[in-house]
């Protein structure tokens, strides 16, 4: 038998259990990512020490039936005034060879329709889930419920 050559492609992660809605032309591989002159909105993950940032990074969203709920439960957030972009896993891990080390992932409760999560992700968990190896269902139970 002869070898091929070429990558291995990783196995696909489970598809979601969660209520997604994707619009037409949607790249399931794509995070909703919300901008304000440019710069994608921080969370700032840091309590106690404010000059603390290496647990701020930005906030990016699953598909944009998350968003609109967000924007519709923090009416005062700068979610709610961004500019809302597809962007690819590519272009996010720019931003991680640029030193952030953690994303903040709004996503669709698979467990509750219309339920709202949150998470932050560094290192390898980070690389899963942007890369969608890992289906964020996985961090249901450690996220943060938001509705």
């Amino acid at each position: 038998m002869k070898r091929r050559k070429g990558r291995a492609a990783p196995p696909r992660a489970p598809a979601s259990r969660a209520n997604h809605r994707y619009p037409p032309n949607w790249r399931h591989t794509d995070w909703l990512v919300p901008f304000i002159n440019g710069a994608a909105c921080i969370h700032h993950g840091h309590d106690t020490d404010a000059d603390d940032h290496s647990r701020c990074g930005p906030a990016i969203f699953c598909c944009p039936h998350a968003a609109v709920r967000y924007v519709t439960l923090f009416p005062e957030s700068g979610e709610a005034r961004a500019t809302w972009q597809a962007t690819r896993p590519s272009d996010l891990m720019t931003w991680i060879h640029n030193g952030v080390h953690v994303f903040y992932f709004v996503f669709c409760d698979p467990d509750r329709r219309d339920g709202l999560l949150a998470i932050g992700l560094g290192g390898s968990w980070l690389h899963d889930a942007l890369w969608h190896r890992t289906s964020l269902d996985t961090y249901a139970g450690q996220a943060d419920r938001l509705m």
